[in-house]
């Protein structure tokens, strides 16, 4: 049975080392658990693949621990949910696989999302240290606790409206979707796209979005001027909280609000004056996951010219995606792979 008291979650803003020398983000994520307890947060999200090990060697030897291993402990000392991830081989050669894990209160892993929709093989490599070919996993991921229905997503899958649909399908209250953070340095600027993205899938499946990145330091990084997001939650009815300097954001989530909201529909009581002077007013269309019409959305599930093949790897060459990006591109990727010499080629300075 879910608890409807407020639910204390906290989001970690890092800043994290890169490549070979990601092993420096294993002592910082014990740290912050233990700043994440005193703060009394129940559920402590970090950012993708952090602690690691995800864009350096997956058998860096100077990794004093394994984070996973030791958040385990973490998550039991302090009685908390703690969701990390890592970047670990698959049974592909050269392929690997995207994590997302669950630890229980109990110290006990309880769920091992695997991204469902990669990124494609030239942005993989240019985030996970030349890590290009990232196999999807099986299924959507939401995980019954004690304050409700937990989903699990990973980075730009929040972008794909169809993901965070299917968990809110499954029952989730409350998703995560932690991002990358590194950015190219051709000039994207996504912070706002990003918030505005957060704050439309909370409101259109009623239900919390906590998202947060690494803040990368070190040469060819300057967070500053290259953040994703931040550290993000967002509710149905408004922004909950926001932060964009290192460090942890804590938040209370209204989870007796929001089973309202997904309990009610447009009706008579609110849509009348209120006479109760303590009345809230509502942020969102309520009851707005029962407005559905599966009839129109068949089209959906069809292929279309603008599908790009995410198993191009099923008949055993990891090299097949060019052809798939040069039909996508019509024919102009031949010229960038000319211009740049090679695929996975990319200009740092």
């Amino acid at each position: 049975m879910s608890t409807t008291s407020p639910l204390r979650v906290g989001l970690v803003l890092p800043e994290s080392r890169f490549g070979e020398d990601e092993w420096q983000n294993a002592e910082a994520a014990i740290a912050y658990a233990d700043e994440a307890a005193k703060e009394g947060a129940q559920l402590l999200l970090y950012p993708e693949g952090y602690p690691g090990p995800m864009t350096g060697p997956l058998d860096n030897p100077k990794f004093p621990f394994d984070p996973v291993e030791e958040l385990k402990k973490k998550a039991k000392e302090h009685a908390m949910y703690i969701i990390a991830g890592n970047v670990t081989e698959s049974e592909i050669p050269g392929a690997h696989l995207l994590t997302l894990r669950l630890l229980s209160p109990e110290g006990e892993e309880i769920a091992c999302y695997l991204r469902q929709q990669p990124d494609t093989p030239p942005l993989n490599a240019y985030l996970y240290g030349g890590k290009g070919h990232l196999l999807p996993g099986k299924s959507p991921c939401v995980v019954e606790t004690e304050f409700g229905k937990l989903g699990l997503q990973i980075c730009s899958e929040l972008w794909v409206p169809e993901l965070p649909r299917l968990l809110m399908l499954r029952g989730a209250e409350v998703i995560v979707s932690p991002i990358h953070g590194r950015h190219s340095q051709t000039g994207f600027a996504f912070t706002d796209t990003w918030r505005c993205i957060a704050r439309a899938r909370a409101a259109e499946n009623l239900f919390y979005v906590l998202t947060t990145q690494n803040l990368y330091v070190g040469e060819h990084f300057n967070y500053k001027t290259q953040m994703s997001a931040g550290a993000v939650v967002a509710g149905p009815e408004r922004m909950e909280a926001e932060l964009a300097e290192p460090g942890v954001l804590v938040c209370d989530l209204d989870m007796e609000r929001l089973r309202y909201l997904r309990t009610r529909n447009f009706d008579e009581e609110n849509l009348s004056k209120p006479d109760d002077p303590e009345w809230i007013p509502v942020g969102c269309r309520p009851g707005q996951i029962y407005e559905r019409y599966p009839a129109l959305y068949k089209e959906l599930s069809a292929p279309s010219p603008y599908s790009y093949d995410y198993e191009y790897w099923r008949e055993g060459d990891l090299d097949a995606w060019i052809s798939e990006y040069d039909r996508i591109y019509q024919g102009d990727y031949k010229r960038i792979l000319e211009k740049y010499g090679a695929p996975f080629q990319f200009k740092e300075n």
